[in-house]
């Protein structure tokens, strides 16, 4: 008997649409952003308070063994234990979303995946590195207005 779902989204318009987007977002340094990012999704996902705590530790322990940047974007992930799908949060500011942290960074796609689900971890970080490497994807990010228009901008970017 497995324990994950059998089926494990990895669009990223899909996995944002159960998930969180924030333009004009901004946080003190990259381990904030991760915080007030995933926390609320993680939460939402039904984790306790503690194993929330875990998720982003595990999220900023890999990031710590070596950045997942590149560009304005930034992709701060890890898998995790006890999660049934794929989460994201997205958040953007054309003026840089760190106020202490690299100033380059316009994107941030905080991401959990499944620790049992490799393969889709793998391919949604693929799809995402794809997508976001773009100037144009960027650029539509940069310019929306609210969440739905980050969806979108999304949405007619994906393949």
């Amino acid at each position: 008997m497995s324990l994950r779902e059998p089926f494990v989204e990895t669009r990223l318009s899909a996995v944002l649409s159960r998930g969180r987007l924030e333009p004009r977002f901004r946080a003190l340094s990259p381990e904030d952003a991760v915080d007030r990012l995933l926390r609320p999704v993680l939460l939402a996902e039904g984790f306790s308070a503690q194993a929330t705590d875990g998720a982003l530790d595990g999220i900023r322990n890999r990031e710590g063994a070596g950045s997942t940047s590149f560009g304005s974007v930034a992709l701060p992930h890890a898998r995790v234990s006890g999660l049934g799908r794929i989460v994201a949060a997205l958040g953007v500011n054309a003026d840089g979303v760190y106020d202490s942290g690299p100033s380059s960074i316009r994107v941030i796609l905080a991401f959990a995946s499944p620790a049992s689900a490799t393969v889709e971890h793998l391919q949604f970080l693929a799809q995402v590195a794809r997508l976001l490497r773009q100037e144009e994807t960027v650029s539509d990010l940069l310019g929306a207005a609210d969440d739905s228009t980050l969806l979108e901008a999304i949405r007619r970017r994906e393949r």
